[in-house]
């Protein structure tokens, strides 16, 4: 199954072709604060609860959601380093249509 990237409103989907063209995808990370703040920064509400949408453990996000200095070059390969945190063309909504958990 071809995984999409969870920012609202982003049509990114992890394939073969994504990637030739240079985009990167990344799972949530499993440090708690770290996570905290990716979750924080998508933004993102459970249409059904109306509380902060939490991120199952296949969620990603891809690269466009990431400033070009968030991340570390090895030869072809690209990694975020440590306590990069989403901050492009995320959509906001606003506070008050949202329930924290």
């Amino acid at each position: 199954m071809t995984r999409s990237c969870s920012a609202v409103g982003c049509s990114t989907r992890d394939t073969v072709l994504s990637r030739e063209r240079g985009l990167s995808f990344h799972q949530f990370p499993t440090d708690t604060i770290q996570r905290s703040k990716w979750i924080r920064a998508v933004n993102r509400v459970d249409p059904r609860s109306k509380k902060i949408w939490i991120p199952g453990p296949g969620a990603i996000l891809c690269s466009k959601h990431f400033q070009e200095s968030d991340f570390e070059s090895y030869g072809i390969r690209r990694k975020l380093k440590k306590g990069a945190v989403p901050s492009v063309s995320l959509y906001k909504v606003l506070k008050s249509s949202c329930k924290q958990s």
